[in-house]
């Protein structure tokens, strides 16, 4: 895997994925706020009964998106936080096992929406997982 693809490649590529979806999820949060759109149906496999659950769900996954992209940075270290670094190894297998979860998910999804993005959780999956295999850190 390490001969595949590059690690610097593979933590840009999965910047740049999870930044997109960063900005998805915004723009759920502001149709909902802004213009009372709220796209139920097509979202968390239309699991979702209310508005609330909508928003609380996509505030969560914000967060995390978020929180992804910090440990990514510290990884990769572009955040100088050494403490930190080896702990980051550990959270990129569990975010990879994480992804690959979901990757099933919507795969099984009822919605072609939904099962759209287990091609970018799966490539998600396989970016963490050449982050994680990387023994610098």
């Amino acid at each position: 895997m390490r001969k595949i693809i590059d690690f610097n490649v593979a933590t840009l590529a999965s910047l740049f994925i999870l930044g997109i979806l960063a900005l998805f999820h915004i723009a759920i949060l502001m149709g909902i706020v802004l213009f009372d759109y709220v796209p139920i149906e097509f979202l968390w496999g239309g699991q979702m009964k209310t508005v609330t659950q909508l928003v609380n769900f996509e505030i969560v996954s914000l967060l995390t998106t978020v929180i992804f992209i910090f440990l990514l940075l510290i990884r990769s270290k572009w955040i100088n936080l050494p403490k930190l670094l080896g702990v980051t190894r550990i959270v990129m297998w569990m975010v990879f096992v994480l992804f690959l979860l979901n990757t099933i998910g919507n795969g099984l999804s009822k919605t072609t929406f939904e099962r759209a993005f287990a091609i970018i959780s799966g490539v998600l999956a396989l970016l963490f997982l050449r982050i994680a295999i990387e023994k610098k850190g």
